[in-house]
């Protein structure tokens, strides 16, 4: 039960303390001088003016409604409910603006899509859900933040690639542990970042703030995407066939897979932080944003010639999404000769004393991910990709029993 004249009390109180008159109140809050005075003398304001008015009392909404401080609030548990509010304002700002299929209705928050394609037959939506949790400390920790953003956005518009799908729209969520504005944004903003060069909608998300399970600084991003693709130009690995050609393209490093790992790495071996690898840090290595894949692959989905896409981020050569890929009876033979080896996984393994399967097991090793096509049109795909990603053979498609097998070894 609210007790209006406790409530009108604190908010004179609140007022005056503030060195605000009425009608300087009702200027700010753009009501009238009479609606202030109303609530001076009992009246509760209504709900649309509640958190305005608590935000400019520097006040929680609990705490005003309460007449004063409660022991029971919110705020005494930690959320801010005003500035999560004001934050929520400001995170539409990094949405896409007037995305095209995307349905406004007044008053309704979900976005709502128009799934009308016609220029194809049977489209099909994609739909896909990722979380970055690790990598996300030490982006923290570092001073990162816009690349995990990134991150999420790039590694799950890859995965819609390897279903031959092309990304429509993403959907964020942040749970944190307090609320860190500056942190939020900055995530936003890399997200708003990564939709843009990925030609994807960013309609919205969720910010949730929970102290009582997370420390102050910490939170998790997880991010989900839709896309469409033609049913017919599925990439499920059923055009895979004998004599196709496994073409890598170049990671830039960890990507987003293996996070806990560095960390513990790191507190074992804390002069790692400022250890060089060709002229860049360790952290400067580990925190490289994911690539943005969908530049180099967006003109060939849909193409016969390209039968599967194999994302080899979350795990390596022998036990990955190419092993998921491969149809019963064909092998990939993959020619670890043939293996551009990047620097800091020659580093990794050296401090890590890994030998070279457990490197394969493990880490991409410098692939992100491998295209299996036609042998007639290798090449041609190859130069294309090389436009922007170092492309190159690492295998091909035999009869065998095995999905992935390797020959030789790697030039570590």
């Amino acid at each position: 039960m609210l007790d209006n004249k406790r409530i009108a009390a604190f908010i004179t109180m609140k007022r005056k303390e503030r060195g605000m008159t009425q009608s300087e109140v009702a200027e700010r809050l753009g009501v009238s001088y009479q609606a202030v005075s109303k609530w001076e003398n009992g009246t509760i304001p209504n709900v649309e003016i509640l958190v305005e008015l608590a935000r400019l009392l520097q006040v929680s909404v609990d705490t005003l409604l309460s007449g004063g401080e409660s022991w029971f609030s919110y705020e005494k548990a930690g959320i801010n409910l005003p500035s999560l509010q004001a934050f929520k304002g400001e995170a539409a700002a990094f949405c896409t603006a007037d995305a095209p299929r995307v349905v406004n209705v007044p008053g309704y928050a979900p976005p709502l899509l128009d799934i009308h394609f016609p220029d194809m037959q049977e489209p099909v939506l994609m739909m896909n859900t990722d979380t970055i949790g690790s990598k996300c400390k030490l982006a923290a920790k570092y001073g990162y933040l816009e690349v995990v953003g990134r991150d999420i956005v790039n590694d799950l518009v890859a995965n819609a690639c390897t279903a031959g799908a092309h990304p429509l729209v993403f959907l964020n969520s942040i749970v944190g542990g307090g609320m860190d504005r500056e942190l939020f944004s900055s995530l936003l903003k890399g997200i708003a970042e990564g939709c843009e060069e990925n030609g994807c909608a960013f309609v919205g998300g969720s910010t949730n703030i929970q102290p009582q399970t997370m420390q102050a600084r910490d939170y998790v991003l997880s991010g989900s995407i839709a896309g469409v693709v033609e049913k017919s130009k599925i990439l499920d690995g059923t055009a895979i066939c004998k004599g196709d050609i496994v073409l890598a393209i170049a990671s830039n490093g960890l990507h987003v897979a293996h996070y806990t790992q560095m960390r513990v790495l790191l507190d074992k071996m804390p002069w790692l932080e400022t250890e060089k690898i060709e002229n860049e840090t360790f952290i400067q290595h580990i925190m490289k944003p994911y690539p943005v894949y969908y530049k180099a692959l967006k003109s060939l989905l849909g193409r016969e010639e390209l039968h599967g896409i194999a994302n080899f981020t979350v795990r390596g050569f022998t036990n990955g999404h190419l092993c998921t890929l491969m149809p019963e009876g064909l092998t990939a033979e993959l020619d670890l000769r043939k293996l551009r080896l990047l620097p800091f996984f020659r580093f990794l393994k050296k401090v890590t004393g890994y030998d070279e399967s457990e490197m394969l097991f493990h880490d991409n090793c410098g692939v992100g991910l491998c295209l299996i096509v036609a042998p007639d049109s290798a090449a041609e795909i190859a130069s294309h990709v090389s436009q922007h990603f170092d492309c190159y053979e690492l295998g091909r498609v035999k009869a065998g029993s095995e999905k992935v097998v390797t020959k030789n070894h790697v030039k570590w």
